[in-house]
């Protein structure tokens, strides 16, 4: 009986339809253990929101310690640096009658130049030396007479015995405006030759907005606040005006974790360590108030979203199965009428979720199968009008090729061997661009093609075209599909360099490694292009435009292209009355044997 029921029960779930099965699914899955979770949740809140306020005020008050040390901690650095340095003492034990002018100045110099080094790479802000003698440069902003500031407040800590004192801003505010504002330590050099006899005192400070920065960038509860104490005075604090209130309630720095204190406040978790170069103190304090507020609005905020989730649930879960499933049955007609062979059938995309992702994927798809076979077939009749125009570029070198055999065993005959030398010249010129057939020649044959090229132009002309040839040795045995250096030459000469006033110039044709490609580069010194024609002319979108030499460069640029991809090919830079520089870049593959090798 009870296999019977366990049967019709899988029968019954598989003949439930998608969307049936959706709303079980959510009441199962959401409902139910809503209600659960929500029961546990007030239990845990509490301690849960507790240790997480106070690991993340943990952390914050650690991260504004370090920075704090950090910054202070630069001071001593500095001045265990410059106690070390004898140009100090040298400096502030000199007797001005006995030095002179020049000598004065050096020991400025390079009493600046230490301080301006020690200032950018220590990263504090100001380096003074208080000195007794009276020097031309005393007062200014590194060497200070100490005459000038005998009258200070902050000089009674030296007359009481002091050698290394600290102080804040407090204990500037006597000083002038600009002189408030530093956190400083200041240390008293005695004399070398006299150690009982006080030379000079040296003063480092950082700035006190970095400082307060340091300590008011902790954020870690809305009205907690991070202290800088020196004993009871507050030096700095994130919020001044709690601050006061709360300096006579703190625990004694060094007491481990968080202590409860009663403040004017109300209670309150704090903590305090004491800062190890100046002995002072870093304190935090946390109303109590502040640590349970987020537990407290949690627990409103859940129970009215399990209201809110237990009444509409089943609506939402309703429609959303509908959604779901309407979306899917349109897509799996579509597919299948695909499946039948209709390629223009299309879904037209619905939502955002991974259903209407789907849906546009599958448009998207479509498409690019559609595109792709428009591509396939441009591609295709592309390579079968560059066979045939490559066919016909081969019958006429053949006939040619025949014809000017025939000319040269006339010129011979009748001793004229100038024809004869350019005979041989074209006839080689053109065994060359026949190839035996062959598409693909080494680089060593495209550039004796270029040559005999250059050369039968200078016998036409004259030698007006010099060439300078710079080939890197072993690139000759690389292959290239043929006459693609040729057509660029002519173009640089006929264009180019004939359409000087003098009708001469320079060409300059170099071939290299570069990585794992060839480049060729050719250039010119003649009368270049503009904007529009080098656009019209090499630019990927060029047309079939009437410029000088379009169709010639054009082609060749297809031709690299579907050889190597569209990532070779030409590349030309050119300014007009200054000359014109083509590039050819294709891969450096495997070697090929040349003419001359087979």
């Amino acid at each position: 009986m009870k296999n019977k029921l366990r049967a019709a029960g899988r029968t019954l779930l598989l003949d439930v339809g998608l969307r049936g099965k959706l709303l079980c699914i959510f009441f199962l899955l959401l409902v139910l253990p809503l209600g659960a979770f929500t029961l546990y949740a007030f239990h845990r809140i509490n301690t849960v929101i507790e240790e997480q306020t106070f690991s993340a005020a943990e952390k914050a008050f650690e991260d504004t310690h370090t920075a704090v040390e950090d910054l202070l901690a630069r001071l001593p650095q500095v001045t265990d640096i410059l106690t070390m340095d004898p140009a100090l003492y040298t400096l502030a034990a000199s007797d001005p009658e006995s030095t002179t002018y020049i000598q004065r100045l050096n020991d400025r110099d390079r009493i600046s130049t230490t301080f301006d080094y020690l200032r950018s790479m220590s990263g504090v802000d100001r380096i003074r030396l208080y000195v007794s003698n009276d020097y031309l440069y005393t007062n200014s902003a590194d060497i200070v007479s100490l005459a000038s500031v005998e009258g200070s407040a902050w000089m009674d800590a030296f007359r009481d015995g002091g050698v290394a004192c600290w102080f804040g801003p407090a204990d500037f505010a006597d000083e002038p405006e600009g002189e408030r504002e530093w956190y400083s330590l200041m240390r008293l050099l005695y004399d070398p030759s006299h150690v009982q006899q006080p030379l000079a005192i040296l003063r480092v400070d950082i700035a006190a907005d970095r400082v307060s920065a340091a300590v008011s960038r902790s954020t870690i509860t809305r009205n907690g606040t991070v202290l800088l104490l020196d004993g009871g005075r507050v030096l700095t604090a994130s919020d001044p005006d709690r601050a006061q209130q709360l300096s006579g309630s703190l625990p004694v720095a060094g007491a481990p974790g968080w202590a409860e204190v009663d403040t004017p406040q109300g209670p309150c978790r704090a903590q305090a360590v004491a800062l190890e170069n100046c002995g002072w103190t870093l304190a935090a304090a946390l109303p109590r108030d502040d640590i349970f507020r987020t537990s407290r609005e949690l627990r409103l905020e859940m129970l009215a979203v399990v209201a809110l989730l237990a009444a509409a649930a089943c609506f939402l879960a309703y429609r959303l199965s509908q959604s779901i499933t309407r979306r899917l049955y349109l897509l799996n007609d579509t597919m299948h009428a695909v499946e039948r062979g209709d390629v223009s059938a299309r879904v037209e995309p619905q939502g955002r979720d991974e259903i209407g992702q789907l849906m546009r994927s599958f448009s998207n798809m479509m498409g690019r199968i559609d595109t792709l076979m428009d591509e396939k077939l441009e591609q295709g009749q592309q390579i079968k009008a560059l066979e045939l125009k490559a066919l016909q570029a081969q019958i006429n070198p053949h006939f040619l090729y025949n014809s000017l055999d025939l000319i040269n065993c006339t010129a011979i005959t009748r001793n004229v061997p100038e024809i004869s030398q350019m005979v041989n010249a074209l006839a080689r010129f053109y065994r060359l661009s026949l190839s035996r057939g062959r598409e693909v020649i080494p680089l060593a044959d495209e550039l004796r093609h270029a040559r005999l090229y250059v050369e039968i132009q200078n016998m036409r002309f004259e030698d007006r075209v010099q060439v300078e040839w710079e080939v890197e040795p072993g690139v000759e045995a690389c292959p290239i599909i043929k006459i693609v250096l040729q057509p660029i030459i002519e173009n640089a000469i006929i264009h180019g360099i004939f359409e000087r006033p003098d009708k001469t110039g320079r060409l300059r044709i170099a071939a290299f490694r570069r990585g794992a490609d060839l480049v060729i580069t050719v250039e010119d010194d003649g009368v270049g292009m503009d904007a529009e024609t080098l656009r019209a002319n090499f630019s990927a979108d060029a047309s079939s435009a009437n410029t000088k030499g379009g169709y010639g460069v054009r082609n060749i640029n297809e031709r690299l292209h579907l050889a190597y991809g569209p990532g070779y090919g030409l590349f030309c830079e050119s300014e007009p009355g200054r000359g014109t520089r083509v590039t050819i870049r294709v891969p450096a593959a495997d070697t090929a044997p040349s003419d001359d090798e087979r």
